[in-house]
Protein backbone atom coordinates (compact mmCIF):
# COMPACT_ATOMS: atom_id res chain seq x y z
CA UNK A 1 0.00 0.00 0.00
CA UNK A 2 1.25 3.58 -0.68
CA UNK A 3 1.52 5.17 2.57
CA UNK A 4 -1.02 3.57 4.11
CA UNK A 5 -3.82 4.10 1.87
CA UNK A 6 -5.36 2.21 -1.48
CA UNK A 7 -3.14 0.94 -3.74
CA UNK A 8 -2.39 3.61 -6.14
CA UNK A 9 -4.03 2.91 -9.40
CA UNK A 10 -5.23 5.66 -11.85
CA UNK A 11 -7.76 8.53 -10.10
CA UNK A 12 -11.43 8.13 -11.79
CA UNK A 13 -11.46 11.51 -14.07
CA UNK A 14 -15.39 11.93 -13.47
CA UNK A 15 -17.32 13.20 -16.68
CA UNK A 16 -20.90 13.79 -14.98
CA UNK A 17 -22.26 17.30 -15.16
CA UNK A 18 -23.63 16.88 -12.02
CA UNK A 19 -20.64 17.90 -10.62
CA UNK A 20 -20.43 21.14 -11.98
CA UNK A 21 -24.03 22.13 -11.61
CA UNK A 22 -23.66 21.24 -7.97
CA UNK A 23 -20.74 23.25 -7.12
CA UNK A 24 -22.00 26.42 -9.32
CA UNK A 25 -24.14 27.39 -6.59
CA UNK A 26 -23.43 25.28 -3.03
CA UNK A 27 -19.87 25.22 -1.52
CA UNK A 28 -19.57 28.77 -2.22
CA UNK A 29 -20.02 30.99 1.03
CA UNK A 30 -18.48 30.19 4.80
CA UNK A 31 -22.07 28.93 6.15
CA UNK A 32 -21.84 26.23 3.06
CA UNK A 33 -19.19 24.41 5.23
CA UNK A 34 -19.18 21.70 8.06
CA UNK A 35 -18.54 22.82 11.34
CA UNK A 36 -15.64 20.30 11.87
CA UNK A 37 -13.79 22.43 8.40
CA UNK A 38 -14.76 25.93 10.07
CA UNK A 39 -13.78 25.17 13.43
CA UNK A 40 -10.10 23.66 11.22
CA UNK A 41 -9.82 26.80 9.58
CA UNK A 42 -10.44 29.15 11.79
CA UNK A 43 -7.79 27.33 14.20
CA UNK A 44 -5.15 27.83 11.15
CA UNK A 45 -5.67 30.97 10.24
CA UNK A 46 -5.06 32.16 13.71
CA UNK A 47 -5.22 35.33 15.14
CA UNK A 48 -3.45 37.06 11.60
CA UNK A 49 -6.47 36.17 9.51
CA UNK A 50 -4.12 35.06 6.44
CA UNK A 51 -3.95 31.89 4.46
CA UNK A 52 -1.02 32.76 2.09
CA UNK A 53 -0.68 31.24 -0.72
CA UNK A 54 -3.41 28.32 -1.45
CA UNK A 55 -3.45 25.06 -3.10
CA UNK A 56 -7.14 23.63 -3.20
CA UNK A 57 -7.21 20.07 -4.80
CA UNK A 58 -10.46 18.73 -5.82
CA UNK A 59 -11.62 22.60 -5.65
CA UNK A 60 -14.50 21.46 -8.20
CA UNK A 61 -15.80 25.11 -9.28
CA UNK A 62 -13.54 27.25 -6.65
CA UNK A 63 -15.98 27.50 -3.93
CA UNK A 64 -13.50 27.36 -1.29
CA UNK A 65 -11.38 30.42 -2.67
CA UNK A 66 -14.66 32.26 -2.76
CA UNK A 67 -15.41 31.21 0.90
CA UNK A 68 -11.98 31.72 2.14
CA UNK A 69 -12.17 35.00 0.95
CA UNK A 70 -15.04 36.07 3.30
CA UNK A 71 -12.95 35.72 6.29
CA UNK A 72 -9.88 35.38 5.28
CA UNK A 73 -6.55 37.03 3.42
CA UNK A 74 -5.71 35.26 0.73
CA UNK A 75 -2.50 36.27 -1.75
CA UNK A 76 -3.40 33.43 -4.21
CA UNK A 77 -5.29 30.48 -4.99
CA UNK A 78 -5.14 27.51 -7.31
CA UNK A 79 -7.48 25.05 -7.56
CA UNK A 80 -7.00 21.65 -9.35
CA UNK A 81 -9.94 19.23 -9.75
CA UNK A 82 -10.02 16.31 -12.43
CA UNK A 83 -13.25 16.97 -13.56
CA UNK A 84 -12.70 18.64 -16.96
CA UNK A 85 -16.54 20.44 -16.92
CA UNK A 86 -15.74 21.60 -12.89
CA UNK A 87 -12.62 23.76 -14.27
CA UNK A 88 -14.94 24.76 -17.02
CA UNK A 89 -17.26 26.66 -15.09
CA UNK A 90 -14.31 28.29 -12.55
CA UNK A 91 -12.85 29.80 -15.36
CA UNK A 92 -16.08 31.16 -16.44
CA UNK A 93 -16.25 32.91 -13.48
CA UNK A 94 -12.58 33.68 -13.39
CA UNK A 95 -13.58 37.57 -14.07
CA UNK A 96 -15.38 37.46 -10.77
CA UNK A 97 -13.20 35.77 -8.45
CA UNK A 98 -12.49 37.39 -5.30
CA UNK A 99 -8.80 36.58 -4.96
CA UNK A 100 -6.97 38.21 -8.01
CA UNK A 101 -4.18 36.13 -8.49
CA UNK A 102 -5.49 32.83 -9.10
CA UNK A 103 -5.46 29.98 -10.97
CA UNK A 104 -7.18 26.63 -12.21
CA UNK A 105 -5.59 23.36 -13.16
CA UNK A 106 -7.96 20.57 -14.54
CA UNK A 107 -6.30 16.72 -14.22
CA UNK A 108 -5.07 14.47 -11.11
CA UNK A 109 -2.96 16.04 -8.58
CA UNK A 110 -0.87 12.84 -9.32
CA UNK A 111 -0.38 13.87 -12.75
CA UNK A 112 0.46 17.70 -12.60
CA UNK A 113 4.00 18.52 -12.86
CA UNK A 114 3.87 22.55 -12.67
CA UNK A 115 2.95 22.96 -9.35
CA UNK A 116 5.72 24.27 -6.85
CA UNK A 117 6.99 21.86 -4.36
CA UNK A 118 6.92 23.27 -1.06
CA UNK A 119 5.16 26.20 -2.89
CA UNK A 120 1.55 26.81 -0.67
CA UNK A 121 1.46 27.76 3.22
CA UNK A 122 -2.56 25.97 3.16
CA UNK A 123 -2.83 22.83 0.90
CA UNK A 124 -6.31 21.68 0.98
CA UNK A 125 -8.11 18.47 0.12
CA UNK A 126 -11.81 18.77 1.10
CA UNK A 127 -14.07 15.57 0.37
CA UNK A 128 -11.64 14.90 -2.47
CA UNK A 129 -8.54 12.31 -1.30
CA UNK A 130 -11.24 9.76 0.28
CA UNK A 131 -13.47 10.49 -2.93
CA UNK A 132 -11.30 8.64 -5.27
CA UNK A 133 -8.85 5.79 -5.64
CA UNK A 134 -5.42 6.14 -5.00
CA UNK A 135 -6.02 7.86 -1.39
CA UNK A 136 -2.32 7.37 -0.02
CA UNK A 137 -0.78 8.64 -3.40
CA UNK A 138 -3.17 12.15 -2.85
CA UNK A 139 -2.22 12.53 0.77
CA UNK A 140 1.25 12.14 -0.35
CA UNK A 141 1.33 14.55 -3.21
CA UNK A 142 -0.57 17.38 -1.13
CA UNK A 143 1.89 17.16 1.49
CA UNK A 144 4.65 17.98 -0.78
CA UNK A 145 3.18 21.60 -1.84
CA UNK A 146 2.92 22.22 1.95
CA UNK A 147 5.74 25.09 2.70
CA UNK A 148 7.67 24.61 6.00
CA UNK A 149 5.32 26.17 8.40
CA UNK A 150 2.30 25.85 6.55
CA UNK A 151 -0.30 22.98 7.06
CA UNK A 152 -1.87 20.61 4.76
CA UNK A 153 -5.77 20.58 5.59
CA UNK A 154 -7.94 17.28 4.46
CA UNK A 155 -11.51 15.89 5.51
CA UNK A 156 -11.84 11.86 6.24
CA UNK A 157 -14.22 9.26 7.33
CA UNK A 158 -12.90 7.58 10.66
CA UNK A 159 -14.46 4.62 12.08
CA UNK A 160 -12.87 2.28 15.09
CA UNK A 161 -13.98 -0.81 12.67
CA UNK A 162 -11.58 -1.96 9.19
CA UNK A 163 -10.94 0.83 7.01
CA UNK A 164 -12.80 0.42 3.78
CA UNK A 165 -10.24 1.15 1.05
CA UNK A 166 -11.56 0.23 -2.16
CA UNK A 167 -14.59 0.88 -4.63
CA UNK A 168 -15.66 -2.92 -4.34
CA UNK A 169 -16.93 -2.77 -0.93
CA UNK A 170 -17.91 1.05 -0.12
CA UNK A 171 -18.99 3.55 -3.09
CA UNK A 172 -21.09 6.42 -3.06
CA UNK A 173 -23.33 7.14 -6.39
CA UNK A 174 -21.69 10.34 -7.98
CA UNK A 175 -25.70 11.95 -7.48
CA UNK A 176 -26.81 15.26 -5.99
CA UNK A 177 -30.41 15.02 -5.94
CA UNK A 178 -30.92 13.41 -2.64
CA UNK A 179 -32.03 9.32 -2.76
CA UNK A 180 -30.12 7.48 -5.54
CA UNK A 181 -33.06 6.77 -8.32
CA UNK A 182 -34.43 3.13 -8.50
CA UNK A 183 -32.26 3.14 -12.10
CA UNK A 184 -28.96 4.36 -11.34
CA UNK A 185 -27.76 3.29 -15.37
CA UNK A 186 -24.98 5.90 -16.50
CA UNK A 187 -24.75 7.05 -12.70
CA UNK A 188 -21.28 7.43 -11.80
CA UNK A 189 -19.20 5.61 -9.12
CA UNK A 190 -16.74 7.24 -6.75
CA UNK A 191 -14.82 5.37 -4.25
CA UNK A 192 -16.56 5.85 -0.67
CA UNK A 193 -13.31 5.73 1.75
CA UNK A 194 -13.16 5.20 5.00
CA UNK A 195 -10.06 4.81 7.92
CA UNK A 196 -9.83 2.81 10.80
CA UNK A 197 -8.78 6.05 13.22
CA UNK A 198 -5.31 4.16 13.84
CA UNK A 199 -4.90 3.35 10.07
CA UNK A 200 -5.10 7.35 9.55
CA UNK A 201 -2.97 8.56 12.38
CA UNK A 202 -0.48 6.02 11.26
CA UNK A 203 -1.05 7.41 7.15
CA UNK A 204 -0.22 10.83 8.33
CA UNK A 205 2.24 10.20 10.90
CA UNK A 206 4.11 8.43 8.07
CA UNK A 207 4.19 11.47 5.94
CA UNK A 208 7.98 12.61 4.75
CA UNK A 209 9.52 14.89 6.44
CA UNK A 210 6.67 13.70 9.47
CA UNK A 211 4.48 16.51 10.43
CA UNK A 212 4.82 18.28 13.74
CA UNK A 213 1.95 18.40 14.91
CA UNK A 214 -1.88 16.94 13.68
CA UNK A 215 -5.02 18.44 14.57
CA UNK A 216 -8.43 16.70 14.38
CA UNK A 217 -11.99 17.94 14.81
CA UNK A 218 -15.36 15.47 14.13
CA UNK A 219 -18.10 14.12 14.89
CA UNK A 220 -20.06 11.12 14.73
CA UNK A 221 -22.41 11.25 11.11
CA UNK A 222 -24.42 9.11 8.81
CA UNK A 223 -23.03 8.34 6.15
CA UNK A 224 -24.60 9.95 2.67
CA UNK A 225 -27.93 8.95 1.04
CA UNK A 226 -26.16 8.52 -1.95
CA UNK A 227 -23.43 5.95 -0.38
CA UNK A 228 -23.32 2.17 -0.31
CA UNK A 229 -20.95 1.03 2.66
CA UNK A 230 -21.08 -1.34 5.38
CA UNK A 231 -21.38 1.45 8.25
CA UNK A 232 -24.77 3.13 9.28
CA UNK A 233 -22.79 5.98 11.27
CA UNK A 234 -18.80 7.21 10.66
CA UNK A 235 -16.88 10.02 12.39
CA UNK A 236 -16.40 12.92 9.59
CA UNK A 237 -13.72 14.64 10.33
CA UNK A 238 -11.44 17.53 9.52
CA UNK A 239 -7.12 17.27 10.17
CA UNK A 240 -4.56 19.78 9.82
CA UNK A 241 -1.40 18.30 9.65
CA UNK A 242 1.05 21.20 10.20
CA UNK A 243 4.63 20.72 8.39
CA UNK A 244 6.75 22.61 11.07
CA UNK A 245 9.76 24.82 10.92
CA UNK A 246 13.30 23.37 10.36
CA UNK A 247 13.98 22.70 14.18
CA UNK A 248 10.83 20.89 13.96
CA UNK A 249 11.30 18.89 11.61
CA UNK A 250 14.16 17.34 13.13
CA UNK A 251 12.52 15.82 16.09
CA UNK A 252 10.90 12.33 16.18
CA UNK A 253 8.04 14.27 18.07
CA UNK A 254 4.28 14.60 16.57
CA UNK A 255 2.26 16.70 18.91
CA UNK A 256 -1.69 16.00 18.71
CA UNK A 257 -4.50 17.78 19.44
CA UNK A 258 -7.84 15.72 18.97
CA UNK A 259 -11.55 16.91 19.52
CA UNK A 260 -13.08 13.92 18.63
CA UNK A 261 -15.69 11.26 20.05
CA UNK A 262 -14.17 9.16 22.75
CA UNK A 263 -15.50 5.48 21.46
CA UNK A 264 -14.05 6.39 17.93
CA UNK A 265 -10.97 5.25 19.79
CA UNK A 266 -12.45 2.07 21.39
Amino acid sequence: MQGGGVVPNKNIKYSTKSISEYFCSNRRKWDDFYASEKWILERIAGPQRNMGRVLDVGCAAGGLGVALSERFAVAHYTGVDINAQAIEVARERSAGFPVKDHDFICGDILEIDTLQREGFENVFSLSCADWNVATGAIIGDCWKYVRKDGHFVLTLRLSPGPSLLDLSESFQYVYFGGSVPEDTTGIEKAPYVVFNIKDALSLLSNLQPKPARITAYGYWGVPSLTARTNYDRLVFAALAVYKGRDEELSGNIISGEFHLPADLFL
